[in-house]
């Protein structure tokens, strides 16, 4: 009598339990996937900010190097926290280089012979940041190839 009663409870118990397990394991796989098109997407944006960056290092118009500046602010407050560790870090490194160099004509103005050498070997050697940035935003979202590489090998029919 008591297996009567067991049994049948288990098994709906187990049963109901069965598709809140499946629905639970579906719904964080598809935020898990969210997730890493919100961070594609993000080093994605990243990176074209990084080529308004590079543009800058030329720029001679102190207003356009101000909006590429507010635009990576803004882009940054918005999309910061999907950006990979070493994206973030070098980010913030080159918007501090566009801030405080771009227009490099602007910064060079109070500068003059071997002093203004000097401040324009210091801006070549902070503009690597920028260049620097690139690169860690391709390392840290490259993604595996859409065919895979095959390897086809002759047979020998040599007896």
């Amino acid at each position: 009598m008591f297996t009567n009663i067991i049994l049948p409870l288990a098994t709906l118990i187990i049963g109901a339990t069965i598709p809140l397990i499946t629905l639970y394991l579906n719904r964080k796989d598809m935020y898990r996937t969210v997730a890493i098109e919100k961070r594609l997407e993000a080093h994605q944006k990243a990176f074209e900010q990084c080529m308004f960056f590079v543009n800058c290092l030329d720029e001679h118009d102190a207003e356009k190097v101000r909006q590429v500046f507010k635009d990576a602010q803004t882009f940054y407050s918005k999309y910061s926290l999907y950006l990979e560790k070493q994206t973030r870090k070098k980010f913030i490194e080159a918007l501090g280089f566009i801030n405080a160099y771009c227009p490099r004509w602007d910064y060079l103005k109070d500068f003059e012979g071997e002093e203004r050498q000097r401040e324009l070997m210091k801006i070549r050697k902070e503009s690597k940041k920028v260049f620097d940035l690139a690169a860690i935003i391709q390392s840290e979202v490259e993604l595996e190839p859409i065919v895979p590489e095959i390897k086809i090998y002759a047979e020998s029919n040599s007896q």
